[in-house]
């Protein structure tokens, strides 16, 4: 069952085409990645898709709703952007008293699967990108959104604490939320995702599982790195 529908999607900067009528659809309690080299369009997606940037062109329906702005997607969607700027002189623990004040609520559950409180006394802009990706991770998912979109929410993590990430996100995901990732990394979405959306220049190249593209694309091996290269070269 369909969640997120992308209709012709289209999107210039200038006169440049960032995204070229772009359609798919994103089934519900899947963690779907969209993955392509630097220019792809991926960040950009991801932003019209959560209603921080309007497309020239095309639809998105969720729910088998037509949206059209952020105020539409906040019942469904929680999103955090590659890049976000908090509140660098705080200390974690005065953003985040200020954060659940806003939200109404605390996910303690969450905040120690994270192993923020282990950050409390320390500011913002002095935590190591790998602790910023975690607080930030923690502001999309403690909304308890039924589709979460993150934009590399990999970055900065060694790879013990992948692993520790990785098992977050799939528990909530087990729980039903479903997930759209912008993973750069190929060997950590074929770690997590299992449905994939590989874009190239605002083209989508392909779409589907490993075991659809591996045959689409006539990969002997199941590899995305393999499937990547043959779907560039198209």
């Amino acid at each position: 069952m369909e969640i997120v529908k992308v209709e012709k999607l289209t999107k210039k900067y200038l006169k440049e085409s960032v995204l070229k009528a772009l359609s798919f659809s994103v089934e519900k309690g899947l963690i779907s990645g969209i993955i392509g080299p630097n220019g792809a369009g991926k960040s950009t997606l991801l932003k019209i898709m959560a209603g921080m940037e309007f497309p020239d062109g095309g639809n998105i329906f969720i729910a088998g709703k037509r949206v059209k702005n952020f105020a539409e997607r906040k019942a469904y969607v929680s999103y955090m952007p590659e890049n976000m700027n908090l509140y660098p002189d705080y200390y974690v623990y005065e953003f985040l008293d200020f954060f659940h004040r806003a939200i109404g609520f605390s996910d303690e559950e969450l905040l120690n699967a994270l192993s923020l409180k282990d950050s409390y006394d320390k500011k913002i802009k002095f935590l190591s990108k790998g602790w910023n990706q975690r607080l930030k991770l923690y502001t999309a998912l403690s909304l308890k959104k039924p589709i979460v979109i993150l934009d590399e929410p990999f970055d900065g993590f060694d790879p013990l604490q992948m692993v520790e990430i990785m098992d977050t996100i799939r528990s909530k995901n087990r729980a039903g939320t479903t997930f759209i990732l912008s993973i750069h990394q190929l060997a950590d979405a074929e770690k997590i995702c299992d449905y994939y959306i590989l874009l190239d220049r605002g083209n989508l190249v392909a779409k589907g599982t490993i075991d659809e593209l591996s045959e689409s694309f006539s990969v002997r091996e199941k590899n995305l790195e393999n499937i990547f290269f043959k779907a560039l070269q198209r």
